[in-house]
């Protein structure tokens, strides 16, 4: 029997072992044993523990949500239909409902599967070396296996003191460690309603707070079932809500709400671009100038030039750069920053746009309004046009690729810029956001402002992913596991980068440049070398489906060997081997 343990219980981990029970022939249970390690039940695992508050809401469109195998076809949407009737058809739907699909496809895939797996609820503390196998160890003592897959997540590893924090964590914030899908800590006992909540983040995260902490405590919404699209919500307070709730962030900027349609003609532009992309990411992967990204950014501004010419207006390439480069979004007409009285159908012909003025609030509700065309397009709005819309081709042409460290550098700035304006919150929820500040509840402030002194302070600053907290080689492992790992030079980070350095297979890089054979990774743990890991979408990255391939082929060239009791050391293939299950 083989033995595998895979580290993390999440959607990646799972999306793995479907991929392997639809290459394992029926009747293989015997001959391959998988142990789960994680806290949260698998499938969901923690960002979608089933216990969040309804409140809470899928960020994504759910239609991309799909755990469907050879054991059944339904996605979530099929599932939807009969598990939750009410809901379905919802873009948006609570993030417990997405938990409670994935975590039954899992169930469904350990009873009836090909593979034989297990879920042991423990944190693993440390990978080690041991012959041909690999000895994890936790709490649970010791183990070993035969193939080790880390699929960590968000997971922050075991809680020695040893551990280097993987951020700055906020001095007397509430949450003790970050919001990732656990905010039991926001209590009625410990937020009051004569309090005031200062929040670090203005992003996905902040977001959930605000809602938690208003909509959440009984709040509601007047307006949402007025059938106007856009139709301006008030919000309706149950009086145990805080008295203010203030968002503070370096940038003082919010994310821009996703569009949620697209003109055909935005479309059509977009996919003249793909081939240009490949063509520029075949030389560029193939060379030794491969990280020089000029030739990438030169295709994305005549992409966003393009778009700007079909919607009628016009924008030059250093605009649209700077705005890159800032990420504050100026109006596509002029370069002029945006207005300062509350946009609408009224006066949308004003020329009086000045930044300093600025509010945070109008800005998200003039992009609401740019959504649908009812106030001036902007740099942003481009942006997350082409951002957005040429992203698995981005994820696919980077991949792996070697770039200096400047040029990379460059890319985190830019791409965190952009995903500011293409991966924002839905529409309903920038809707409610709004709300709250016409309410005035909500307020937004720069981080650099003290607190009042009394407030309420709560973290809401996600940890960067990767297994370093800052680039190779100032960075610290973010676990003991990942530390120890590094150290026997089982595994490598490039510099400038802060995740694993994997092979197209998921197999781990070691710090020599060779394959660490049996171990490999996916998912956040190897964000840098690939990129894009926060995301629900199966389809958008390979690598679980090249590992199922290869463990595939072990158990088909270990088929005819006996079982011995104590169980069989996992035969390595031979290089010929090796090129076959490739091929």
């Amino acid at each position: 029997m083989i033995r595998i343990a895979v580290v993390g219980g999440g959607p990646k981990s799972l999306f793995a072992l479907l991929a392997l029970h639809d290459l394992i022939p029926p009747g293989s249970r015997s001959r391959i044993r998988v142990d789960v390690y994680d806290p949260h039940p698998p499938g969901s695992g923690s960002v979608w523990r089933e216990a969040q508050p309804q409140a809470l809401r899928l960020n994504v469109n759910a239609g991309i949500v799909d755990a469907s195998s050879s054991l059944t076809s339904e996605n979530f949407a099929n599932w939807v239909h009969h598990a939750a009737p009410e809901l379905s058809g919802e873009k948006y739907p609570p993030r417990a409902l997405v938990g409670r699909y994935l975590r039954e496809q899992f169930e469904f895939l350990r009873q009836h599967g090909n593979v034989t797996v297990s879920h042991r609820p423990y944190v693993v503390t440390g990978v080690e070396r041991l012959g041909t196998q690999w000895m994890l160890k936790g709490p649970f003592g010791s183990s070993t296996y035969e193939e080790v897959l880390l699929a960590t997540g968000h997971g922050l590893g075991d809680a020695s003191p040893r551990r280097p924090p993987p951020l700055e964590l906020l001095p007397g914030a509430l949450n003790p460690h970050p919001l990732i899908g656990n905010y039991s800590s926001l209590t009625t006992a410990a937020i009051r309603p004569e309090q005031s909540v200062w929040i670090r983040g203005a992003a996905l995260t902040a977001y959930d707070v605000a809602l938690l902490l208003t909509e959440g405590r009984g709040g509601s919404w007047q307006g949402l079932t007025s059938g106007a699209q856009l139709g301006k919500l008030r919000y309706i307070p149950s009086g145990r809500e805080p008295q203010r709730i203030t968002f503070a962030s370096r940038s003082g900027l919010l994310m821009d709400p996703k569009s949620e349609t697209v003109s055909p003609a935005i479309t059509a532009c977009l996919e003249r671009f793909k081939p240009q992309l490949w063509q520029w990411g075949r030389p560029h992967q193939a060379t030794s100038d491969a990280g020089r990204l000029a030739g990438l950014w030169a295709i994305l501004l005549r992409c966003a030039q393009e778009c700007a010419q079909i919607m009628g207006v016009q924008t030059s390439a250093v605009t649209l750069w700077r705005t890159a480069l800032t990420g504050v979004s100026v109006a596509a007409e002029s370069g002029a920053a945006c207005m300062t009285s509350s946009p609408g159908p009224a006066n949308l012909a004003t020329e009086d746009w000045l930044p300093e003025d600025w509010a945070p609030a109008e800005l998200l509700r003039h992009s609401l309004l740019a959504n649908h065309f009812l106030a001036p397009l902007t740099t942003g709005w481009l942006w997350a046009r082409v951002w957005s819309g040429l992203y698995p081709e981005l994820v696919a042409v980077m991949d792996r690729s070697s770039r200096s460290r400047q040029d990379w550098r460059q890319f985190l700035r830019v791409a965190g810029n952009l995903e500011r304006f293409a991966f924002g919150p839905p529409e309903l929820t920038a809707r409610k956001l709004l709300a709250l500040f016409d309410s005035g509840i909500l307020h937004m402030t720069p981080a650099s402002e003290e607190p009042e002194p009394g407030v309420v302070l709560i973290d809401a600053v996600t940890p960067s992913p990767g297994v370093l907290g800052a680039p190779a080689p100032d960075g610290d492992p973010v676990s003991g596991l990942y530390l120890g790992l590094l150290r026997d030079g089982h595994v490598s980070v490039r510099p400038g980068e802060r995740g694993l350095l994997t092979d197209r297979d998921a197999t781990c890089i070691a710090s020599d440049g060779s394959r660490t054979q049996s171990l490999a990774a996916v998912g956040r743990p190897t964000e840098d070398p690939t990129l894009g890991h926060d995301t629900l979408n199966r389809s958008l990255h390979g690598e679980h489906r090249l590992w199922a391939q290869r463990i595939a082929g072990h158990v088909a060239l270990n088929a005819a060997k006996p079982s011995p009791a104590t169980g069989p050391l996992l035969k390595q293939p031979t290089p010929a081997e090796e090129s076959v299950l490739k091929e």
